[in-house]
């Protein structure tokens, strides 16, 4: 904002000059608003639904295969992170540009947003880099794996990333007289974390090279290491996907804050900068919906769990239709 706002202090800027300026003082504030609204509104029960079925499905665990695994500690905390996003955070952002399409101002304080945004938003993405570390312990010490990556040790790993993004939201209420600066150090931060998790990938992309140029020498020996790495393959087809999809959802949001703060000569063009702020944030929410599709749904034990609950939920409706039929 520093470049497009003009703002002469603007590392002190406050959020609520922020919004004023950036947000508020745009002429088609309010077109912008709603359809960031409807937006919201759209993703919510689809984000709360995904996440339900993982949450269910690992509550339930009627073929007794999802408690077994230290990641799937992970996968239920994301789980429980973007369901938070769902059900919190899509509805607060539906309200705000509702009412800025009604009234003409903020409801509620910006500070509080960006601190519940950065709280729920950034505990899915820091379980994200917890489920890449996982990966990449399982593929560089696939024999030490099962005794370095205990169910407790996941625990405190899940517990300290949602206790971070707490205490790193709530430092948006603390210092909301420095809006700028802790815009600044979210975004590096962020940056950082994606760099971390593509950097992780390419190693296990490497790692998997070279066991599949010792493959043929060693096809007539029973090489357990290569065989667990055999397996990860297919995972990191998966990983892929996740990656690409991850970015798809939020390079985008970093490439306008980038331009927002950085670029000085899209100053005339800040009604567009801001339509694609907006658009670009409502796709972060989004990837909270992708994530049940990405991480556990491809999962075969999960796809498992999920028809064995779908098809009992389905002989359950047809006994009680069968039920009420005969009572007629």
């Amino acid at each position: 904002m520093a470049a497009v706002v003009g703002h002469f202090n603007f590392w002190n800027i406050t959020s609520e000059k922020a919004l004023e300026e950036a947000w508020l003082k745009l002429e088609n504030v309010k077109p912008l608003s709603i359809t960031s609204s409807v937006l919201s509104i759209v993703m919510s029960p689809i984000i709360v639904f995904a996440n339900i079925l993982v949450l269910l499905a690992v509550w339930k665990d009627p073929l007794k295969k999802l408690r077994s695994s230290p990641s799937n500690f992970l996968l239920v905390s994301m789980a429980l992170a973007d369901l938070l996003v769902g059900l919190v955070i899509c509805p607060i952002f539906a309200y705000w540009g509702w009412e800025i399409f009604g009234k003409g101002e903020s409801p509620l304080d910006l500070s509080v947003i960006f601190a519940m945004n950065v709280f729920s938003v950034n505990v899915s993405f820091g379980h994200m880099f917890l489920l890449t570390v996982d990966r990449v312990l399982a593929v560089m010490i696939p024999l030490q794996y099962r005794s370095k990556v205990t169910n407790k040790r996941v625990l405190v790993a899940s517990c300290l990333c949602w206790v971070y993004f707490l205490a790193f939201g709530c430092s948006f209420l603390v210092l909301r007289d420095y809006f700028a600066i802790m815009g600044v150090i979210y975004n590096v931060q962020l940056l950082f974390i994606l760099f971390s998790m593509l950097i992780m990938n390419v190693v296990i992309v490497v790692r998997f090279r070279r066991y599949s140029k010792e493959g043929p020498v060693q096809g007539h020996q029973e090489n357990s290491n290569y065989i667990i790495l055999q397996r990860e393959k297919k995972l990191f087809k998966g990983i892929t996907i996740i990656v690409s999809a991850f970015l798809l959802c939020y390079m985008p949001w970093f490439i306008v804050q980038i331009l927002i703060y950085l670029c000085k000569p899209c100053h005339p063009n800040l009604s567009w900068l801001m339509i694609s702020f907006g658009f670009s944030g409502s796709l972060t929410y989004a990837n909270s919906g992708l994530n049940p599709m990405l991480y556990t749904w491809r999962v075969p034990k999960y796809k498992e769990t999920i028809r064995h609950l779908w098809k009992n939920r389905r002989t359950r409706l047809n006994r009680q239709v069968k039920v009420q039929v005969g009572k007629l």
